[in-house]
């Protein structure tokens, strides 16, 4: 297993000097923490930081001296978000431009045209993760019908690119599909369908489109939609793609009771996008966001023990159990487990009073050792100063240490997991 990093997408990156400001301050304290030789990053390049340097090919050289210098090597480069990702607002702009936009594609192979002088010398591979096609109401009616087909045409175009790329430098580049729900492809099962009656299998001039196309798993977004990564890693294999990349995050989850749609509601905040989910299989309902789908539990809201309810929440803040916690459930019916996209820190099994689905970052790492391939796998909980009673967790000093303590507990999830793989 190669060594885990973790995704930089949460720190601030809007543009050059801003990323440079991260790569200096916090990516380089993160990395003496944990005193690494060289600490993986998955850099965030968003649109207007590609423009800045492509405008001269010695900055990208100087980022990249800038970052070995640190003690950082940049392993994998996050393009899902084209824009500014610490925007007050982002929401539903992570999925724009779609892929049916020129900007995506234009934008992507920029990013891949630069990755040769941003990785250290002697890297083979690299992956660069994307969006799954667009939201999928966006994205159906972008293109009038045709989108999928556009979609796909842009996606071989690049896998051209790739190749030539390889030929001339010996640096493989993937570019890897994250499913994620509310989005044209959610599960393993919808990826597969697009790989297999979309997406060709060798473009035009026979270039193997799968060596340079693949998967990007992200464990909350499979959480989210009820998808064991077993599950996921199984489909993908039966027809040929690769896993390239293992994001590690965790969602958070509940029942429709009065205190787990109290503890959900302070997670309401208005910079991201966080889809509710509940049910499985065929009868499987998506909400876009918490607002959404609090509204529509037709649930009154918490009256006479509302004060009690939120002070319980709140001394339950960033702890891994919740103690004397009172749970007042409705019928049955009301009690459907729901899961929402909220990357939360994945060493904590409740936060905030709900529980968490860090039980499958072990079931993940577990997996992935069986993998023929050694996929990246890396850390990215990117919204801590979103989480409820952000007071505690208000400075960068704060987040860094969080993101130490995540990677330290990946880590030894994965030796767990390769100890116990190594026994059996």
């Amino acid at each position: 297993m190669k060594p885990i990093g973790y995704c930089a997408n949460v720190h601030p990156g809007r543009n050059l000097a801003q990323l440079r400001e991260s790569l200096a301050g916090p990516m380089t304290r993160i990395a003496q923490d944990l005193a690494l030789d060289s600490l993986p990053v998955s850099l965030w390049l968003s649109a207007e930081t590609i423009r800045e340097l492509s405008q001269d090919t010695k900055l990208a050289i100087s980022l990249r001296d800038q970052a070995i210098d640190c003690g950082i090597s940049f392993v994998a480069i996050n393009a899902f978000p084209y824009g500014n990702f610490h925007a007050q607002r982002v929401k539903h702009a992570v999925y724009e431009p779609n892929w049916t936009d020129g900007r995506r594609t234009h934008y992507t192979l920029a990013v891949a045209e630069l990755l040769p002088l941003l990785v250290a010398p002697g890297t083979e591979h690299i992956s660069i993760s994307t969006l799954p096609l667009g939201w999928r109401a966006n994205f159906s009616s972008s293109a009038s019908g045709a989108s999928v087909g556009i979609a796909s045409t842009a996606l071989e175009q690049i896998a051209s690119r790739l190749h030539e790329i390889e030929q001339k430098t010996g640096l493989r580049i993937t570019l890897d599909i994250e499913p994620e729900p509310g989005c044209a492809i959610e599960t393993s099962e919808e990826l597969v369908g697009f790989f297999t009656h979309c997406l060709p299998v060798t473009t035009r001039m026979s270039v193997n489109v799968r060596r340079y196309i693949g998967a990007c798993v992200d464990v909350c977004h499979g959480a989210v939609m009820g998808e064991s990564p077993q599950d996921f890693f199984q489909h993908c294999a039966q027809v040929g793609v690769t896993i390239n990349r293992i994001q590690l995050s965790s969602a958070i989850k509940g029942a429709n009771s009065e205190h787990d749609l109290a503890a959900l509601a302070q997670f309401n905040e208005p910079r991201y996008l966080h889809q509710v989910v509940s049910g499985f299989g065929a009868s499987r309902r998506m909400w876009d966001d918490i607002p959404d789908f609090l509204a529509d539990t037709n649930i009154e809201p918490p009256t006479t023990d509302s004060k009690a309810l939120a002070h319980e929440i709140s001394t339950t803040t960033l702890t891994p159990t919740l103690a004397n916690a009172t749970v007042h459930h409705f019928t049955n019916a009301r009690t459907q487990e729901w899961r929402c996209h909220w990357h939360v820190p994945i060493h904590h099994a409740m936060i905030n009073g709900l529980e968490t689905t860090s039980n499958a970052i072990t079931a993940t790492l577990d997996a992935a050792l069986r993998l023929p391939n050694a996929p990246l796998i890396e850390v990215e909980t990117y919204a801590w100063t979103q989480l409820p009673h952000r007071e505690h967790i208000s400075t960068a000093h704060e987040v860094e240490q969080g993101t130490v303590q995540e990677i330290r507990y990946a880590r030894s999830c994965a030796a767990a997991a390769q100890a116990a793989l190594d026994i059996a």
